[in-house]
């Protein structure tokens, strides 16, 4: 973990999530549900650029202020003025649970409006690191609080939120719960890193006055945040962390990006080892977590604007989901975790959990592309695993020359492609994937406690390797650590080409092959690009068309084509399509 500030005594992590901030409002209907909730009064909020303050207008009307009067209906100008009133030290909601914001226009800074101590803008006890908002209020159940872009109903364009000269964070979610987040841009503007200590050509925020303009970490949960509906939200540009922090309850993630945090995407470890609730889960669909560990730069110029990115080597971090020891239930469908510094989905730290990933990818993480720790179970079906470890060590389009000269730990934890720990009372899934690349090992298989029981069952997979541009070796496919027997319950139906050995021990009548599995495009190494577009769909001769046992509870395939119910189906992630 980084050191704290010396100039504000509390750093991004070490910020009380009690006291964390929140720069989102409400919007939209609730929903009608219990009596209690239906008989709770609505009420619906406006922010636009052309509207008053809480002097001047009410917030209650979607309508600018004219420019006379008090207590107009008419709307706020900025969603600070739904938490402070104008004095410098007071600052509480006037909002009620249940309640519903629209924001309208924008950008909206938060925070500080300039570098220098007297820049507050009426409502900040006195410096720009903690110029925060209170947690924003719990709805109830059927009755959240809603906090929604101009355009939530169909999110065409999102309302951006943007914090700045060293706020600690934008929403501050640490204890709600009930609350919907909808069509928010949550970003900074600026380039200076709070990572990458000592690191060549970086440029570090300044934490004295003149302060840089830049913000610490875009969301912040708790132990008791819970019940949490975040949707079309775009997290990007931060100096530390996109999301930061445990959680109590539901989470549901639907059509999220988390992107570029100099730090980490999504941090479930706020630096104080808080463990999440034993409830906690994370149900999410449409996930993308990219270019974690990367500086944004603004203002953006390029496809992929990663200013100068960070490992473990050069004082970052840059996992795209990284959690500290704690119990955590997380789904995954249509997922997407790339180009992060370190781990792509990192769940290693956790146990006892419910995992299931499904029709999801993950590539070009200079870790392993996927970690999950000692699980009660695991489903892992209809994923793409690319494991090209060392892709950002070369140049890239669409990227900033030299925005990797401070990477040099490719690789990393000896360079395994996926990495589970297994236990006798745990259950592990993996059917119907589709692996690709290099690196020491494909599946690194380690024992917590005693594994004397069988447990794993492995159908359906395709996997196909690559010389390892390193050492020019082929990858073997399974390392276990720490099992007294064989790990496998069942273990057939499987592909295995251009590994370093053909691996045998499979069960009964196991048809595993070693095969070209006649993908479409599986290009000849010409260096890291060489992956960057592959077709993994089957070729009209492939040996994996209709070769697999039958799944009965997996019903479609990585696109949503039907599998045939009780028949042998296709290898891999996809059916065959003509």
């Amino acid at each position: 973990m980084p050191s704290l500030d010396p100039l504000c005594k509390r750093s991004v992590f070490a910020l009380s999530l009690a006291l964390l901030l929140l720069c989102s409002l409400v919007s939209a209907s609730p929903t009608a549900g219990s009596q209690a909730a239906a008989a709770k009064a609505d009420h619906t909020w406006y922010v636009r650029l052309d509207g008053g303050d809480r002097k001047q207008c009410t917030g209650k009307v979607d309508a600018p202020y004219h420019g006379h009067g008090a207590s107009q209906p008419c709307a706020f100008k900025h969603p600070q003025n739904l938490f402070t009133n104008g004095e410098r030290d007071n600052r509480a909601w006037i909002i009620a649970g249940g309640d519903t914001i629209i924001i309208r226009g924008g950008p909206y800074r938060m925070g500080y409006t300039g570098p220098n101590p007297y820049d507050f803008p009426g409502m900040c006890p006195g410096d720009p690191f903690g110029c925060f908002m209170p947690p924003v209020p719990s709805g109830e159940e059927n009755h959240p609080t809603r906090i929604l872009g101009e355009q939530f109903a169909s999110c065409g364009a999102k309302t951006q939120l943007f914090g700045g000269y060293g706020l600690g964070l934008v929403l501050n979610l640490g204890g709600s719960k009930h609350v919907d987040v909808e069509c928010i841009e949550l970003t900074a503007h600026g380039t200076c890193s709070r990572v990458g200590a000592n690191s060549p050509g970086l440029k570090q925020c300044n934490t004295s006055y003149p302060v840089s303009d830049y913000s610490g970490t875009g969301i912040a949960t708790s132990q008791e945040t819970a019940d949490l509906t975040l949707r079309n939200l775009d997290i990007h540009g931060f100096a530390s962390r996109g999301i930061i922090g445990a959680i109590g309850g539901n989470v549901f993630i639907d059509h999220v990006r988390i992107a570029f945090n100099a730090g980490a995407g999504w941090d479930f470890d706020d630096g104080k080892g808080t463990r999440s609730s034993p409830s906690a889960s994370v149900h999410a669909s449409n996930l993308l977590v990219e270019w974690n560990g990367c500086n944004e730069e603004y203002p953006i110029q390029h496809a992929h604007p990663a200013a100068s990115c960070f490992d473990q080597d050069h004082g970052g971090y840059g996992d795209g989901i990284g959690t500290p020891d704690t119990p955590l239930n997380f789904t995954c469908d249509h997922c997407v975790f790339r180009y992060n510094t370190q781990d792509g989905f990192d769940l290693l730290h956790i146990s006892g959990s419910e995992i299931a990933v499904t029709n999801s990818e993950s590539y070009g993480n200079m870790g392993q592309q996927w970690k999950m720790g000692a699980m009660h179970s695991v489903v892992f079906r209809n994923n793409i695993t690319i494991h090209n470890c060392s892709r950002l060590s070369a140049a890239m389009d669409g990227v900033p020359d030299g925005y990797n000269r401070s990477l040099d730990l490719f690789c990393r934890a000896s360079g395994d492609g996926i990495a589970f720990v297994v236990t006798n009372d745990g259950a592990y899934i993996f059917q119907n994937n589709t692996y690709i690349g290099y690196g020491t090992t494909s599946y690194d298989i380690s024992c917590n406690g005693t594994c004397s029981r069988p447990n794993i069952t492995f159908q359906n997979n395709i996997h196909v390797g690559y010389k390892n541009p390193h050492d020019g070796q082929p990858p073997a496919v399974f390392y276990s650590e720490g099992l007294s027997k064989n790990p496998f319950q069942a273990r057939d139906h499987n592909i295995y080409f251009h590994m370093r050995t053909c691996p045998s021990g499979g069960s009964g009548s196991s048809q595993e092959r070693c095969i070209d599995p006649q993908l479409k495009s599986l290009p000849a190494w010409t260096g890291e690009s060489s992956l960057d577009h592959l077709d993994l769909h089957l070729a009209a001769g492939s040996p994996a068309r209709g070769s697999g046992a039958p799944i009965h509870d997996l019903h479609n395939d990585a696109t949503g084509a039907p599998r045939p119910e009780g028949a042998p189906t296709d290898l891999g992630a996809f059916l065959y399509h003509p």
